[in-house]
């Protein structure tokens, strides 16, 4: 089948008018999952795919595909809203968002958010369908030195990112976490790490437990601590950005676009 063929075949998809329905039922399922700490993207699919069951193949694939990609963009409500990440995808988004919804710009951050969210989907889209073979060959050649020095990067841009001021805090809290991401058993030869013989250790720390111990507790016992009550405006504005404010921003969603498209095409990483 030539790539033609395939575009053809997309194109008859994406202007059915019940594929559609269906990618939109998916996404607002997806969100609402999203944007609820703990029911990750994982918990939006496994309940999903049992509801795509009667469907036919082609809006089974749609409905996933929707629940998937709003329950990723859903998880910037809650990191944005309340400081708490609703999937680990929308982590950083925690550093920037609520910053402005305590200065009473939560609906500009969340039009943003989600209108970034869009053009990087489609852009990985169009570069999947495009580039494939190349960017998978490419990606096959990446050894264990390659993945190794890829997650001292991230860990220390995480860390430079997260203690501008202080970046080395930010470093050791990163590397606290690889620590913490080696308790339970080997990934490869099943091999039990740090579990000091407790049976509970033996599957590791579970990624959403941490995260809402790292984000969401410490919010909660700082608000509880604070003795003057905090008002921020609950009534949104405008949600859609407009289209000046979004080519204001326009370098940053290209670049971050490049950069999720080169991290995503590394097996184990995106």
């Amino acid at each position: 089948m030539d790539l033609l063929s395939i575009f053809t075949g997309l194109w008859r998809l994406l202007l059915d008018p019940v594929s559609i329905l269906f990618v939109v039922i998916g996404a607002q399922a997806g969100i609402l999952f999203g944007m609820m700490p703990g029911l990750t993207t994982t918990t939006a699919l496994s309940l999903l795919t049992g509801l795509t069951f009667t469907l036919s193949p082609a809006n089974a694939i749609a409905v996933i595909i929707g629940a998937y990609v709003g329950s990723v963009t859903g998880g910037s409500r809650s990191a944005i809203l309340v400081n708490i990440p609703g999937t680990p995808a929308q982590a950083a988004v925690c550093m920037d968002g609520y910053p402005l919804a305590l200065q009473g710009k939560a609906a500009q951050a969340i039009g943003l958010s989600v209108t970034a969210s869009t053009l990087g989907t489609l852009f990985g889209f169009l570069m999947l369908a495009l580039f494939t073979p190349v960017l998978g060959a490419l990606a096959l050649k990446f050894g264990t030195w390659e993945f190794f020095w890829l997650a001292v990067l991230g860990v220390v841009v995480a860390g430079t990112l997260t203690a501008p001021q202080d970046p080395v805090k930010g470093w050791l809290a990163g590397f606290l976490g690889l620590l913490l991401a080696t308790v339970g058993q080997d990934g490869i030869h099943a091999v039990p790490r740090f579990t000091f013989d407790w049976t509970d250790l033996s599957g590791g720390f579970s990624l959403i437990p941490v995260m809402i111990g790292a984000y969401g507790v410490p919010e909660v016992l700082g608000s509880l601590r604070k003795k003057e009550r905090l008002v921020i405006q609950t009534k949104l504005d405008r949600v859609v950005p407009r289209f000046r404010e979004v080519m204001a921003q326009r370098w940053h969603i290209v670049r971050s676009g490049l950069i999720g498209l080169v991290i995503g095409i590394i097996p184990g990483v995106g």
